[in-house]
């Protein structure tokens, strides 16, 4: 630091004393404050190095932590595609631990997420007027009538959270601008998916998740009543299905007779056949929920004796539906309307004796028919539901037929024989004898076709050496020993054989890492033995290097024929550096791989390296951490000492500046006082004169 008074020349006296203190400071500078910079500046080289040497070291425990592992460098694993299909079936990796062999692999089956659709409802966001409960694997789901189809989404996935969850979680699948449905998801794959339990309200069959199913029948054509063995029926009542109400008599009707007032009402209803020990007995099935008219006395006790319970899942079938047909004077339609001055919708469709009907369906499959009908005098709309569904050309054909019939409501439906989605519509068309021709109506869906079971929980089911195992996850990590099996396909009947063997080239890449870490340490340390080097003679740093060379050195006494390193290509050179020879080292570990392992596994080189390597970096007592934490205390010392030399070099400065300032002072007055006697000496010899 420059004094502000230290720009100064001598005035009185001629002398340049700024030039003075100068040289004085610095060569006092020279003598304090230079020897502590230039340690400071050897201190600040001196960590740089071994801060570096801490991260070659570091490198170097890396790669001995590679080698010294069992199985070092790994296990390939070397699954074919299906001979049969081309299809990838399964991958496979193995663990450093696994053992190499071949295995015959058969994947029969994937595991699977159970899901489980409900009803479609026209807007998910307004308000259900559902109130009742049921249970999701055991857990109660509360609904009241104020909830939307997403608020019982909410309701559910909540469910899904704390120390007990359901396992099950819902998501509501959008269609068109408001309406949805519900979707539950179990969360993990597995025969153990979703169990429905049905509450009050019969909340899980108003939501479409379940089916309705009464008591098992003997007969679907008998009587209702001696099928369910009733001595004594209660009188005929209404019940409703869904929104929608029927009159069942059990004295008189059959469970045929009922389906097919359920289906002409819109509803969806068919009879199923059941096994019943070494019979088989006959059940009716109703997609919604089945309850009591209020405004009728006796509807529950119908319910009752029907034994109408939540039932399964399973498929829905599709039903479309015309618009409402009435006769000539407004009346609703019946089989045996004539077809001759028919009305829809209120409109005459013009049809007249000698008209044609022209039909044009599409069965649930997409298969298409077309089937015409000529108006005759007698003709009815029972002559129409006849070619509709006409055996050899109207939906009664093909693979999957349906079947038409007359609603109590004028509308002419057609009901799918099979569940789930489906294509099934039918258009008619009025084509009158003067060549004319207009629309005689298009049918809608009614009741949508679809799965409520979109996906079945089950088990993955796989082979191995003719052993069958079943797990609930694809991902199999205990039938090979240390190896994880991905199961991607399933091709029964298809073995692909699985090849683990021992990862050549992975062991020979990471012996590589080892050797070049090391020769990068043996880099440094041959820098480091030049003269101008920050650690040149360090002795401490010898020793550590020593300790890696001495790692090097470890044998394997037990061993037969891999007892040192240079044995497998591994070989010190003249310099001190590693050479690696990567084709010897692999054909040593092919043929010997318990060996290489004990060369330098934990009890050879690798462990060796391991433990010089977190001997020399431990914190604060391995020998480069020593140093390290040597340096910083050495360089806040230093500091400390330039800063007091810098100190008190500024005090000398200012001294020296203060001593000629006052002899200047001094001449000063002095040759004052000079010029003041010599004028008086003028004036006394002037006097004189």
């Amino acid at each position: 630091m420059t004094s502000p008074a230290a720009n100064f020349s001598g005035l009185s006296s001629g002398v340049q004393w700024n030039d003075i203190v100068d040289s004085i400071v610095a060569a006092e500078r020279a003598r304090s404050v230079t020897p502590v910079s230039d340690r400071l500046a050897l201190r600040g080289r001196q960590q740089e190095a071994w801060t570096k040497f801490r991260t070659l070291v570091d490198n170097l425990n890396d790669a001995a932590r590679k080698v010294r592992v069992s199985g070092f460098g790994g296990f390939s694993s070397t699954v074919p595609t299906s001979p049969t299909s081309g299809m990838t079936l399964f991958g496979a990796s193995a663990s450093t631990l696994a053992t190499p062999g071949r295995y015959r692999v058969e994947v029969q089956q994937l595991a699977e997420t159970d899901r489980i659709g409900g009803r479609s409802v026209a807007d998910r966001s307004a308000a259900l007027n559902l109130a009742g409960d049921f249970s999701i694997n055991g857990t109660a789901i509360s609904v009241a009538a104020g909830d939307s189809l997403t608020a019982i989404r909410d309701k559910i996935n909540a469910a899904n959270t704390g120390t007990t969850p359901t396992g099950v979680s819902a998501s509501i699948v959008n269609e068109g601008s408001a309406g949805g449905r519900l979707v539950l998801t179990r969360t993990t794959p597995g025969a153990d998916g979703i169990t429905l339990t049905d509450g009050t309200g019969g909340l899980a069959r108003e939501l479409g998740f379940v089916d309705s199913r009464s008591r098992l029948a003997t007969s679907a054509t008998d009587v209702i009543a001696a099928a369910l063995g009733i001595a004594v029926s209660p009188p005929p009542a209404s019940i409703r299905i869904g929104d929608r109400v029927i009159t069942v008599d059990l004295s008189t009707e059959s469970l045929a007779s009922v389906v097919a007032k359920i289906n002409a009402a819109g509803g969806q209803a068919a009879t199923e056949s059941v096994a019943f020990g070494d019979e088989t007995r006959t059940q009716l099935v109703v997609d919604g929920n089945v309850t009591a008219d209020p405004g009728d006395p006796n509807s529950q006790a119908v319910i009752d004796a029907l034994g109408m319970m939540a039932g399964t899942t399973g498929s829905v079938r599709q039903v479309a539906a015309s618009g409402v047909y009435t006769d000539a004077g407004g009346a609703t339609a019946t089989g045996s309307t004539a077809l001759a001055g028919l009305q829809l919708d209120g409109t005459s469709v013009g049809l007249a004796v000698g008209d044609a009907i022209n039909v044009r369906g599409t069965r649930g499959d997409g298969s298409t028919f077309t089937v015409g009908l000529v108006v005759g005098a007698g003709d009815t709309m029972d002559t129409l539901l006849a070619r509709l569904n006409d055996p050899t050309s109207g939906f009664g054909a093909g693979t999957r037929p349906a079947s038409a019939v007359m609603g109590s409501d004028g509308r002419i439906r057609v009901a799918d024989s099979a569940g789930g989605a489906s294509r099934l519509g039918f258009t008619l068309e009025v084509v009158r004898s003067n060549g004319t021709s207009g629309p005689m109506g298009a049918s809608t869906v009614e009741t949508a076709g679809r799965n409520r079971q979109l996906q079945e929980g089950r088990d993955a089911i796989l082979r191995v050496d003719g052993t069958e195992y079943v797990r609930s996850s694809n991902t199999i990590t205990d039938v090979i020993p240390n190896v994880t099996l991905s199961l991607a396909n399933a091709e029964s009947g298809t073995t692909v054989e699985l090849d683990i063997s021992r990862d050549l080239d992975g062991a020979a890449e990471a012996m590589q890492e080892l050797v070049t870490a090391y020769n990068e340490v043996r880099t440094f340390f041959d820098e480091q033995r030049q003269l101008d080097a920050p650690l040149y003679g360090n002795s401490l740093l010898r020793g550590v290097v020593d300790s890696f060379t001495a790692a090097l050195r470890t044998e394997a006494s037990g061993n037969t024929t891999f007892t040192r390193a240079t044995l497998t290509g591994v070989t010190l050179d003249r310099v001190g550096g590693l050479t690696f020879d990567a084709t010897k080292f692999k054909e040593a570990l092919g043929s010997a791989p318990q060996e290489i392992e004990a060369l330098f596994g934990f009890t050879g080189i690798g462990g060796a390296f391991v433990t010089a390597t977190d001997k020399a970096t431990a914190f604060g007592t391995g020998t480069i951490s020593s140093q390290l934490n040597s340096i910083l205390d050495s360089t806040q010392q230093l500091r400390q000492r330039e800063a007091d030399a810098e100190r008190r070099l500024e005090e000398r400065r200012a001294a020296l500046v203060e001593q000629f300032t006052r002899m200047e002072a001094a001449l000063s007055r002095l040759n004052a006082q000079g010029s003041t006697l010599s004028g008086l000496l003028g004036s006394i010899q002037n006097s004189r004169r």
